[in-house]
């Protein structure tokens, strides 16, 4: 489509070819979705932002060749921990066992980058490192108990001047969707990994591939700049030098998990989808996309044209997307997240209220933003007495 045409003149940021297809495009969004905001003026006057999801043919990546780093400061407060899901801990859990005895950590150095609030270094120092250091513009000295001496955290944004942090592991979990120069950031990482002899690079990643096949307009947001496929990760790391030497899909395979050390590899090598397959899911995401935003609204208006509530269970980023693009407005958002709870969701402009809210309301209908915790959810709802249908993006 015309209006597509300029991702034809950008460049991959993971590979530098030029000439990427368009092929998704969404206007005025939120540009961020996790930024705590404390009243509803705040919220509907969010600075907006634009999408335009461009496909690279050379290697499978996928970006938002209209991103401006410009209007999204990871410095203000917000909330992205899934700390408070028993599912999600869960997962974290099994993960930092599995990275202590894939990489023998006991008595070993952990650099995670993009940190967070601080809640996965903390479980990977309960299981035996050494030292942690972890770094995050986001990072709230408040939030993590610091009793453990052998754990420092430095609120900054890793860069090349960085590079001389090191461990025997560099970690980064869901930060490299939010970073737009994906070949330079990953050479900054090569760099530290490089400073620690035997080092390992793991990084964690949505599985946009999933995206695709679902037509998941709710995970494109305006902070996820990179997108990328178990194919497209695995280029992108041999392109910046990396050789991977593990990667799986993990959290019932919306994640991908990737170990990679320095070396010269063919990005080709291994596991993963070709960038033909990527192309042939990429160019049925919009139709896919559009007939999800078309559902979701037909059944959400559905229930309100009755009279009857409906509730959005998790608000988080998902929540936003999936409001901004269907422009339900009338649910009530909830979420156990203590810290969400009487925030504004930026761009909606509707507030985050406990679970405890839908017992005044008796929603007809509850929706999860996530599949994966339905069963917690349904828990919840079952000790409040409230048998509303529960379905799940």
């Amino acid at each position: 489509m015309a209006q597509w045409e300029e991702a034809s003149s950008a460049p991959c940021s993971a590979c530098g070819q030029s000439g990427l297809i368009g092929f998704y495009e969404a206007r005025e969004v939120p540009t961020q979705t996790c930024v705590l905001l404390d009243s509803k003026e705040e919220a509907s006057s969010y600075p907006r932002g634009d999408i335009l999801l461009g496909f690279c043919e050379g290697c499978g990546f996928i970006q938002n060749v209209r991103f401006d780093a410009r209007l999204v400061d990871y410095s203000q407060p917000t909330e992205e921990s899934q700390a408070f899901s028993p599912r999600f801990n869960e997962f974290a859990a099994w993960l930092a066992d599995e990275l202590v005895r894939r990489f023998d950590l006991e008595g070993k150095s952990v650099l995670e980058v993009g940190c967070g609030k601080g809640d996965f270094l903390s479980l990977l120092a309960q299981r035996g490192i050494s030292r942690g250091l972890g770094i995050d513009p986001g990072f709230l000295p408040d939030r993590i108990e610091r009793s453990d001496s052998s754990i420092e955290f430095r609120r900054e944004t890793y860069g090349q001047d960085h590079t001389d942090l090191t461990g025997d592991l560099v970690l980064t979990r869901h930060l490299m969707e939010h970073i737009p120069n994906v070949a330079e950031f990953f050479s900054w990482l090569r760099s530290s990994t490089q400073r620690t002899d035997g080092a390992v690079l793991f990084t964690e990643v949505p599985d946009t591939a999933r995206v695709l096949k679902e037509g998941a307009f709710w995970d494109v947001y305006y902070e996820h700049c990179s997108y990328f496929t178990m194919g497209s990760l695995r280029r992108a790391l041999g392109c910046s030098g990396f050789d991977v030497t593990w990667m799986e899909r993990g959290f019932e395979e919306q994640y991908l998990l990737a170990a990679a050390v320095p070396a010269i590899s063919d990005p080709d090598q291994g596991p993963g989808e070709s960038t033909t397959e990527i192309g042939v899911l990429v160019s049925k995401f919009a139709t896919r996309a559009m007939g999800a935003v078309r559902r979701w609204r037909d059944l959400v208006g559905s229930v309100t044209s009755r009279g009857d509530e409906v509730a959005i269970w998790g608000g988080g980023s998902k929540a936003v997307a999936f409001m901004a693009a269907t422009g339900v407005e009338e649910a009530r958002v909830v979420d156990i997240n203590p810290h969400k709870q009487g925030k504004w969701l930026p761009g909606v402009g509707v507030v985050v209220e406990p679970p405890t809210a839908l017992k005044d309301v008796n929603p007809a209908l509850v929706v999860a933003m996530n599949a994966i915790y339905l069963d917690e959810i349904a828990m919840g709802l079952e000790a409040m007495a409230l048998g509303p249908r529960l379905v799940a993006l």
